[in-house]
């Protein structure tokens, strides 16, 4: 089943993939989904319970020596996930497409987590599919402990892992599973086809271009541009989302502007370059720093496997490829 993510207009939609993950007998498979809750779809409409983040990453040459990198390397794989089955509120909004999202007013989806929340722990979590090599590869993700995770996100349990040389471990356009041991009173899950993940094909990126600091003016409008590809082995029914963002200098989310990905540019106003220095100043980042993200994202929605038929959830599965680049604020 398709469930429309967002509506652009009558041409375009951000389309994710329902996902299901198991009946309460602890039996079924139902689209390569095994352990309990299999059958049941996920939908944009329930009530948040996670989700996880998969990303190839090239920085440009000021973030690889501020992230300490290998010399030469330029690349990293990122992965980030969190899952819950209480928060308040149920929901964060969602980013309005087609223009900039403040998220720091809105409190908006990805970045917010309500508060309070209970997070699961799901026992040991995998990552598997190819890498750049066409080899096999199991990308294991720890669990943390209370913390906050790479984008300034508070949880009580969370999974990430962040490794220099994407390569290595990621194959652009093409797809992965998600599996967990299972802990307590969950059992072994696995989230695979259009509920696992698929990580876009690489694109290039043009004005700006990649190694230039800017610089952005508050009050002027500046426009990213981007050459997108189509994968040819997209998920049926799935599209890619061309986003642009705006993080501070410690890596946090200020804002999400989300367009479709073959519309190659997106234009952010004046208005929200004065509003991202406010927020940057707010929580303590360098205003006059800010770190652009040209992201293509393909989304796809599993159910939350958290035995509670009542309390049906969904996870968010962000596939992403992306171009982030420090850059100068006057």
């Amino acid at each position: 089943m398709l469930n429309k993510i967002l509506q652009l207009s009558a041409a375009l939609s951000l389309v994710a993939v329902a996902a299901s993950c198991s009946d309460n007998s602890g039996g079924g498979t139902t689209d390569g989904c095994v352990g309990h809750l299999c059958g049941s779809t996920a939908a944009l409409t329930d009530p948040e319970g996670g989700n996880v983040i998969f990303e190839y990453i090239y920085v440009d040459t000021e973030l690889a020596a501020a992230f300490g990198l290998p010399s030469g390397t330029n690349t990293i794989s990122r992965s980030m996930g969190y899952f819950m089955d209480a928060q308040t509120p149920q929901d964060n909004p969602l980013p309005v497409p087609g223009q900039c999202n403040n998220l720091a007013t809105t409190h908006g989806w990805p970045l917010w987590v309500g508060s309070p929340h209970t997070d699961l722990d799901f026992g040991a979590m995998t990552i598997t599919g190819k890498n750049t090599a066409a080899a096999d590869v199991t990308i294991a993700m720890p669990k943390m402990p209370a913390g906050t995770d790479a984008i300034g996100r508070a949880h009580d349990i969370y999974y990430q892992e962040i490794t220099p040389g994407a390569d290595a471990l990621l194959q652009p356009s093409s797809q992965y599973d998600v599996h967990f041991a299972g802990a307590g009173a969950f059992p072994a899950v696995d989230m695979t086809g259009t509920q696992g993940l698929f990580l876009p094909p690489k694109f290039d990126i043009s004005s700006p271009s990649f190694e230039d600091n800017g610089p952005l003016v508050p009050g002027t409008d500046f426009t990213v541009h981007w050459t997108s590809t189509t994968p040819t082995n997209l998920p049926a029914g799935d599209e890619v989302l061309g986003v642009a963002w705006l993080l501070d200098s410690n890596g946090s989310p200020v804002f999400m502007c989300p367009t479709a990905a073959s519309a190659g540019s997106m234009t952010i106003p004046g208005s929200a370059i004065a509003d991202y220095k406010t927020a940057a100043t707010a929580r303590g980042a360098n205003p006059n720093k800010v770190i652009l993200s040209r992201q293509n994202i393909v989304h796809q929605i599993a159910r939350l496997p958290n035995s509670e038929s009542g309390n049906l959830r969904r996870v968010d599965m962000l596939g992403i490829y992306c171009w982030v680049q420090l850059m100068d604020v006057n």
